[in-house]
């Protein structure tokens, strides 16, 4: 009786991207009956353009201390619409509140790859999968402290595998790489996708042969009712008992109508991908000096990065998508990149890069699952066991506190 009582029971998911898709997916294992809404196909967001991580180490936050250094590098929108932002950025960017941070994210990230295996064998795509290790290199050696330095420190006590190469070892682990690099940290175990927009296509189709519904349509309004609410979209009204807002970047726009205001910013990312580079890559690699990663895809290979911080409709600076181009040719001088596309996305960023996740503030059938940053791959199948947990009133299993969505208020 209990089942069938749950089986009526509507969720409406805002969003088609990988968090919007794995929320959608939970929600139908404890029988909802669920409904995605986006005005894109599903994956044509930042599910489309990432580096294709599953960054199971991935503990340390953009906020470190002495961000507020390096920021005006990264703005792109207006200081008045950014300052309160940034300032929310530095109070989490501390000494003391940096390594709860850090647990937080490996809570949340740690088990990506399982997470991510077991629904890509069941969407029938396990080969889109690969087991990996993440390179970082560095030209200058001395600039490299994996002893002392604090990010290195986060990623040990939380049981990233760390090891250094250098010389003859780097030039074997990374054969096509420049020269002038002198030492690479080879970090694990993580894996990588070989096309996230045909990861997360697939995912959606196992949806919707699950029963699920998937609606184009553009939301423009959210009524709540007592128990329900009233999702307004250009495709007419739909109500449910539940609603999960996984709209990347715009969903700050959509909890502003509920009374409650997100500290959710656009961090813009862009990148390159060429089809016929020339190169074959061991591991995804990232350059500690320029911040991008490159990651061999069944597209070509692709080279992302770049922290822009403004708003998600902006039109692009496609300077940032060049300077990309230039680093990737320094980085691997015989690669072919005379053809290439390229792409900007605006990822969704919190203050601490730890993700909202929870209820709205006086709202206890409206729940927020964005915030995710550059690692809303990596985060989607765990943030959407914690939203359907949460919709269908289980108890959870790690500490809600860390994602809040009234943390900053």
């Amino acid at each position: 009786m209990a089942m069938k009582q749950q089986d009526s029971r509507r969720a409406i998911v805002i969003g088609a991207g990988i968090v919007g898709v794995c929320t959608g997916l939970e929600l139908l294992k404890r029988g909802w009956q669920v409904t995605i809404i986006d005005r894109l196909e599903p994956g044509e967001g930042c599910s489309f353009g990432n580096a294709g991580i599953l960054a199971a180490q991935a503990v340390v936050p953009v906020g470190m201390p002495g961000i507020m250094r390096k920021a005006p590098k990264m703005l792109l929108d207006s200081l008045p619409r950014t300052i309160p932002w940034l300032l929310h950025m530095r109070r989490a960017a501390t000494m003391e509140q940096v390594p709860k941070t850090a647990d937080a994210m490996k809570a949340l990230n740690g088990t990506t790859v399982e997470l991510h295996e077991a629904i890509a064998r069941e969407a029938g795509v396990p080969d889109l999968l690969k087991p990996s290790h993440y390179l970082y290199v560095q030209r200058d050696a001395s600039q490299v402290d994996v002893d002392k330095a604090l990010s290195w420190r986060l990623r040990r006590e939380r049981g990233g595998q760390i090891e250094v190469l250098t010389g003859k070892a780097l030039r074997e682990a990374e054969p096509d790489l420049a020269g002038d690099y002198q030492i690479g940290v080879r970090l694990g175990p993580m894996a990588f996708t070989l096309n996230p927009f045909r990861l997360t296509q697939s995912y959606a189709k196992l949806f919707a042969q699950k029963g699920g519904e998937i609606l184009k349509a553009e939301v423009r309004a959210l009524r709540p009712n007592g128990g329900v609410v009233g999702v307004e979209t250009s495709a007419g009204t739909r109500q449910a008992e539940v609603v999960s807002i996984n709209a990347g970047a715009w969903s700050r726009e959509l909890v502003r109508q509920l009374g409650f205001d997100l500290p959710l910013i656009a961090e813009r990312g862009y990148h390159m991908t060429f089809p016929k580079a020339g190169v074959k890559l061991n591991h995804v690699i990232s350059e500690l000096e320029h911040q991008f990663a490159v990651t061999p895809m069944e597209m070509g290979l692709r080279v992302a990065g770049t922290e822009e911080l403004g708003h998600a409709d902006e039109p692009p600076a496609w300077r940032r998508a060049e300077s990309l181009k230039r680093h990737a040719r320094r980085m691997f001088p015989r690669a072919n990149l005379e053809e290439g596309t390229r792409w900007m996305g605006p990822r969704p960023g919190s203050p601490d890069s730890v993700p909202f996740i929870g209820a709205i503030p006086g709202h206890p059938n409206i729940f927020i699952g964005a915030g995710h940053g550059h690692l809303g791959l990596t985060g989607g199948p765990n943030t959407g066991r914690l939203l359907a947990a949460m919709a269908s009133g289980e108890r959870l299993n790690i500490p809600l506190e860390p994602y809040r969505p009234e943390r900053f208020a």
